[in-house]
């Protein structure tokens, strides 16, 4: 029996910002529909304007609780990231530098050389 319960599929963070920005979209053509016929009432208008106004606020609330629960995955990243170049131009020089020491001492044995 215990097989049978379904678990509700939780959305992701893509998902809800993208069904806000739908929802915002259709009160914003709701709300110019309701300007525009002359049929409706201002009560009618009042409703639209103000269901339009709070979906934008419900997009700003998701968006911004995005970015708030997202930070500190893209700090990780971004440190990763910087970690990996710092390692990376540090091998580089460590080589440039092991490259020049190498040819100053060539440069050495063919002078001792040319002296002989």
């Amino acid at each position: 029996m215990s097989d049978l319960v379904v678990k509700p599929i939780k959305k992701s963070d893509c998902d809800i910002l993208e069904d806000s920005f739908v929802n915002v979209f259709d009160r914003l053509g709701n709300c110019v529909d309701t300007l525009v016929d002359e049929k409706k009432t201002k009560m009618n208008v009042v409703g639209s304007v103000f269901g339009f106004g709070m979906s934008l606020t419900k997009l700003t609330l998701n968006v911004a609780g995005c970015a708030i629960k997202n930070t500190p995955k893209a700090i990780v990243s971004v440190a990763a990231v910087k970690r990996e170049i710092v390692t990376t131009i540090e091998d580089e020089v460590h080589n440039y530098q092991k490259k020049q020491k190498e040819d100053a001492l060539n440069k050495k044995i063919k002078l001792l050389k040319a002296k002989k």
